[in-house]
């Protein structure tokens, strides 16, 4: 997509996040079926999980807009707030776990991809989560795929050339695991890779 001049977003924090709670679950039940996370998912779990944003203190959720319609999103919460394998994960590094913050996801429809939108809403993220005041690192994690995946496709861009671009590292020996329902139907385990921003690695 060239034009982005139609492109909006929106801060959503609090009990606001709320009303997007749907939205927000279609979004990631539609994306997250993609290559790397072949998730199949489950609209109630989904609905489940972003509830927590609007009860968390200092979680927030971006939306991206092409006029009425929601193309994109960006969400976030402090890590301590986020499921304890998340948290434990980071044991043994010298990162103060209660001034790191964690972003969820960075998500749009295919047509909006590769144009710039993706960075531009980090930095809008970002810049909230700077005015906190609390957090000094950022971190995120990735599903590790071998390259050689059968359902990889031919044209596939990592994430992770996105995060090297806007200055996240790799933290090396930080990683969890995830099991969920691919869309072949069988549940598998995954290995998460974390990356970071802003701390020493």
């Amino acid at each position: 997509m060239d034009d982005t001049k139609a492109i909006t977003e929106q801060l959503l924090t609090g009990s606001a996040i709320a009303d997007a709670l749907d939205v927000l679950a279609t979004l990631r039940l539609d994306i997250f079926r993609e290559y790397p996370y072949l998730y199949e998912g489950r609209r109630e779990d989904e609905l489940d999980y972003l509830g927590t944003y609007a009860t968390t203190p200092d979680a927030c959720v971006m939306l991206a807009y092409d006029g009425s319609a929601v193309i994109g999103a960006a969400t976030g919460m402090p890590l301590m707030q986020e499921d304890a394998q998340m948290c434990d994960a980071f044991a043994g590094t010298a990162l103060p776990l209660d001034k790191v913050y964690y972003i969820g996801e960075l998500l749009f429809r295919p047509a909006y991809r590769n144009s710039g939108l993706g960075r531009k809403l980090l930095v809008l993220l970002e810049s909230y989560i700077r005015s906190l005041g609390s957090y000094h690192t950022l971190t995120c994690a990735t599903v590790e795929r071998p390259d050689g995946h059968p359902l990889r496709p031919h044209d596939h861009i990592p994430i992770t050339r996105f995060l090297a671009h806007t200055g996240f590292v790799r933290f090396s020996g930080v990683t969890t695991h995830f099991a969920w329902q691919e869309t072949d139907g069988v549940k598998r385990d995954h290995p998460m890779q974390f990356w970071i921003k802003g701390g020493s690695e």
